[in-house]
């Protein structure tokens, strides 16, 4: 509607200013601006463009928005009505393989079950069918270890929620024709709502810690002496990683263009399925947040190949200890200052805010953003927390939990977890500061050098206070058995629950935002993203564990061996059992 462009939104100073130049010649603080309006007509097929152009015209200025009579209108091609839809060939690979998938873990379910002393000899056949047992499989979510961290299951699991709920607020924020302006107000009028929502991404973190203080844990006793067990260790973490990843890769880049329709949905589920034919590989082979990011296919699964570069790092550093332990502690020990000022050169040379400031523009795209493709998605800057969470983690392998219970008072334990948790609340709300201050220079800098350090002591003081100490109500509620089976599939809700979120582009109605009305939207996309983790773990990921654990245990390890658990980004414990 302004061909002059925006600018950003100020008070209003003159108050006989029209409202109509207002308006559409400002953008928000958050970059919302009423320049342009994403909206969409279908017409027929025979209908010229220049004939389509007058008609959306026409049809806008019959309405309270005036000012688009002299809008610039851009026509697409729509689907045509009765037209048969064209599938291509991934469609028909992933729909035969989900059902393949399906069939033979029915029948091996059957198999197991009525014919067990058949079932229980071990050719590979057999050892096949119970990997696909759905009753082993489903009992393995159910599991528990006596020395995993009760704690770690509500902290991960809660952490997944809010990041959906978060995810979901700024997608259908973005996307939809709403009252975005004022709830976009809520987010500077109330001060309480703005600290927790406005720089969620820190809590991202929280994932990184928890993965890397399970991987610490078991370090100590790995077997990681000969370059096949480094390689196979490595093996066994990318299958555990991949396969979740590989399922939602190929649903975007076959599946989801099919899922809905209308008039826009195209133009965002294209794109995401053309990124995704474009770039499947490098994201499946863990480069995708080095390679190409401004065509990344699935920006959301950053985290995964960031976890992973931090895995193989770890197990490197432990490989060249047992080597030599003064070039393994040197070595170390430059990978931590490199870690430490990385994301201070980063923030320095590209001249970054130390914040994400998201600009909610006509497309919700976030791979353009200089901030989340320079800094926040690349793992050299994301390797202090990961290290802090592996030093608690070889800590709590010397000093086990088990052993250790209680040894502070309620008083100190809860005093120690009131003041991470405050602290946890000081970095969101100096990130809010960062936002509205616009801070950059040194000062970004320094806030960027610290920020994701002190909330990871935090969430690791959290773990620390409620394992060792008597921390009361807060400990009871985390380490509550229902959220056990549930933070083994938050890695599913993390990966999926953003899949579906692109279904806000089908949208055609206004949409008014309620954070009561949002809260309960988000939870069901939990539960659906929940089921969904649950059925590639069940058809998919328990099955090829079970199928690789017994040739990828190296030699010095099988009287340890890794318990049929999903083994992910966010958990990776071990169950001790009798070498077979």
């Amino acid at each position: 509607m302004n061909k002059d462009g925006v600018k950003t939104m100020e008070e209003v100073s003159d108050p006989y200013v029209r409202a109509e130049d207002y308006y559409l010649d400002t953008k928000t603080h958050f970059g919302r601006s009423f320049s342009y309006i994403a909206h969409g007509v279908c017409l027929p097929a025979g209908c010229p463009s220049k004939s389509a152009e007058k008609f959306v015209q026409a049809l806008m200025s019959t309405g309270y928005l005036r000012a688009a009579r002299g809008a610039a209108v851009s026509i697409h091609h729509c689907e045509e009505a009765a037209a048969p839809s064209e599938y291509s060939t991934g469609y028909y690979v992933f729909v035969y393989t989900f059902a393949a998938l399906l069939f033979i873990a029915v029948a091996s379910t059957y198999y197991v079950s009525e014919y067990p002393v058949t079932a229980s000899s071990n050719s590979f056949a057999n050892h096949v069918a119970k990997s696909f047992c759905l009753r082993r499989n489903w009992n393995t979510v159910f599991k528990s270890d006596k020395d995993e961290l009760p704690c770690l299951h509500g902290i991960r699991f809660l952490t997944a929620i809010i990041v959906a709920y978060v995810h979901y607020l700024a997608i259908s924020h973005g996307t939809s024709v709403s009252n975005g302006l004022d709830f976009e107000r809520m987010a500077t009028d109330k001060p309480a709502l703005a600290f927790l929502t406005t720089h969620f991404e820190v809590l991202v973190d929280t994932f990184f810690v928890l993965s890397a203080l399970l991987v610490g844990k078991s370090l100590a006793t790995l077997d990681i002496t000969k370059p096949y067990s480094l390689l196979i260790n490595i093996l066994k973490r990318y299958i555990r990683l991949v396969v979740l990843l590989a399922v939602t890769v190929f649903y975007l880049a076959h599946i989801s263009k099919h899922s809905d329709d209308g008039p826009v949905y195209p133009k965002i589920a294209f794109y995401e399925q053309q990124m995704c034919e474009k770039n499947w590989l490098p994201a499946l082979l863990m480069v995708g947040n080095y390679y190409n990011t401004l065509e990344m296919c699935h920006p959301a699964t950053w985290y995964i190949p960031c976890d992973f570069h931090m895995y193989v790092m770890s197990l490197v550093l432990l490989y060249v200890y047992r080597k030599n332990s003064r070039i393994g502690r040197a070595a170390a020990a430059i990978v931590l200052v490199i870690s430490f000022i990385m994301p201070v050169i980063t923030i320095y040379v590209y001249d970054l805010p130390p914040v994400i400031i998201y600009d909610l523009g006509l497309d919700v795209n976030i791979r353009p953003n200089p901030s989340f493709r320079n800094f926040y998605i690349k793992t050299h800057n994301r390797m202090i927390p990961y290290a802090i969470g592996l030093a608690a983690g070889y800590f709590m392998s010397i000093y086990k939990p088990k052993d250790y219970r209680k040894v502070w008072s309620k008083t100190v334990s809860f005093l120690g977890t009131s003041i991470a948790l405050i602290l946890m609340l000081v970095v969101l709300a100096l990130g809010h500061l960062c936002i509205v201050y616009r801070v950059h220079g040194w000062l970004a800098c320094i806030f960027a050098a610290f920020e994701r350090n002190v909330f990871a002591l935090a969430v690791l003081s959290v773990v620390i206070f409620c394992s060792y100490g008597q921390v009361p109500l807060i400990n009871p509620f985390l380490s509550w058995s229902v959220f056990a089976p549930l933070s083994r599939l938050s890695y599913g809700l993390y990966v999926i629950h953003i899949v579906f979120l692109y279904q806000f582009s089908s949208m055609r109605d206004h949409n008014t935002h309620h954070l009561f009305q949002i809260l309960i939207n988000s939870l069901g996309l939990v539960v659906v993203s929940l089921l969904l983790s649950l059925m590639v773990w069940l058809l998919a990921e328990a099955p090829l564990v079970n199928i690789t654990n017994p040739y990828l245990n190296t030699k010095g390890a099988a009287k340890e061996k890794v318990g049929i658990t999903r083994n992910d980004a966010h958990q990776n414990d071990t169950i001790k059992q009798k070498s077979m």
